[in-house]
């Protein structure tokens, strides 16, 4: 697969592909871990908690922040570290914390357990994207690399409810839990042999000039056009993207009957993009050789999530529109996720560990809203008979931001050059 990704893109200099692999393993271990343990990790903090169901609402909502928002208040500490010393430090405190897990009582200890796993899966994943953009000079190169990225994650994610099932065992987490731990310990161990050793992140010209007090925030990076309109392209499209787990989830619980069919319904974009996304990476860097622009395909992304939503309204029969939405889903998520990356390396107005954490709130706060609505108004709407209605409504709302996007057309290759 990745000869294929290299055979289709610009050459690759040696450390670009040593890079490739090196991430591919970290983001392979690591997914193995983190989508092993989501699929129980609701029971674990009820029993670890004596049953105290507000520490399972804010272990899960804490854990999701963490993750992706963890890294804002050490961005200044990170951006002057090695990576060799901060992405598998991220990854070893979240081995510790998750081997650590199941053998701690009480509310305060699992949380703060939990929250220190998040805060690892943050750091590692916000200097991450820093690490491509600096070693990787061409756009489509990069492009591959998070198809690489999203390869990993989702045959992880396929997978890891299996992996759950089978290591939990009575109620007894510490089996599954070392497993976590040693997932992201060999996480560690693949980026301490594969990372430069001495490479520390940049700032761009423009961060340098600002001064070190306007680097980390967002408010410089909003103030630029090109920010305001990735920001809003990102959390559009995670909105969108997060009603599949939350909205999309519950329809198929509610009104699909058999339980293999139910599976197959949420199994089925991970399968897809992990067996698929590289041929649509292929069609896209196509497409960014000609001219096209990541906020440009991004937009495609929302129009196709916009297009499954819609049919999910449509008055079709539930299993084929079920089925014909979780299709055009999975694509649209093959073409939008690794565009939010490439967009915000485009902006050079700030540091590229503050475009990065900027990035991780547009996509938590996107992500984080919709699975919200989808959990609690799509509920709400089903049990009214209005299930309809809401995909309709949502299916608009997600049309109207990608329209607005658009009218914002942003500047083109010729204008910016190939290479950003």
């Amino acid at each position: 697969m990745a000869d294929v990704l290299e055979r289709s893109s610009p050459a690759m200099t040696t450390g670009g592909t040593l890079l490739r692999y090196t991430i591919g393993a970290d983001y392979l271990a690591s997914g193995f871990a983190r989508f092993s343990l989501v699929p129980v990790l609701a029971i674990m903090l009820t029993r670890n908690s004596g049953g105290a169901s507000w520490v399972t609402g804010v272990g899960l909502f804490g854990f999701l922040v963490c993750a992706g928002l963890g890294m804002l208040p050490v961005s200044r500490l990170a951006s002057r570290l090695p990576y060799v010393v901060t992405l598998p430090g991220g990854m070893l405190c979240s081995a510790v914390c998750a081997g650590l897990f199941g053998y701690v009582h009480g509310a305060w200890l699992t949380l703060g357990l939990l929250f220190g796993t998040g805060f690892g899966i943050s750091v590692h994943t916000t200097l991450c994207r820093v690490l491509i953009v600096q070693r990787v000079q061409n756009e489509q190169s990069r492009n591959n690399i998070y198809c690489m990225q999203q390869i990993m994650t989702n045959a992880a994610g396929a997978l890891g409810p299996f992996i759950a099932g089978v290591l939990y065992i009575n109620g007894d987490g510490r089996p599954l839990l070392m497993f976590v731990s040693g997932g992201y310990l060999l996480a560690a161990v693949a980026l301490v042999v594969g990372l430069p050793k001495n490479l520390t992140p940049p700032k761009t010209r423009a961060a340098k000039l600002a001064g070190p007090g306007r680097v980390a925030g967002p408010g410089r990076l909003l103030r630029d056009p090109e920010g305001r309109r990735a920001c809003l392209a990102t959390m559009g499209g995670a909105f969108a993207y997060g009603q599949f787990y939350s909205a999309f989830a519950l329809l198929v619980a509610l009104a699909v009957g058999p339980v293999l069919v139910r599976g197959a319904l949420l199994a089925g974009p991970p399968l897809m993009i992990a067996v698929l996304q590289a041929c649509v990476t292929i069609a896209v860097n196509r497409r960014l050789r000609a001219g096209a622009t990541p906020l440009g395909v991004m937009i495609a992304g929302m129009v196709l999530f916009g297009a499954a939503i819609a049919l999910l309204g449509a008055g079709l029969p539930m299993l084929i529109g079920s089925i014909v939405a979780m299709v055009i889903w999975s694509f649209a998520e093959m073409v939008f996720v690794p565009m939010v990356s490439l967009s915000f390396n485009r902006i050079t107005s700030v540091s590229r560990v503050a475009a990065s954490n900027v990035q991780g709130v547009a996509w938590t706060a996107g992500e984080g809203v919709g699975s919200l609505c989808g959990g609690a108004i799509f509920l709400l709407c089903y049990r009214h008979g209005a299930a309809s209605a809401y995909w309709l409504a949502l299916a608009a709302v997600t049309f109207a931001v990608a329209l607005t996007c658009a009218r914002s057309r942003p500047c083109t290759l010729s204008q910016r050059g190939r290479t950003p």
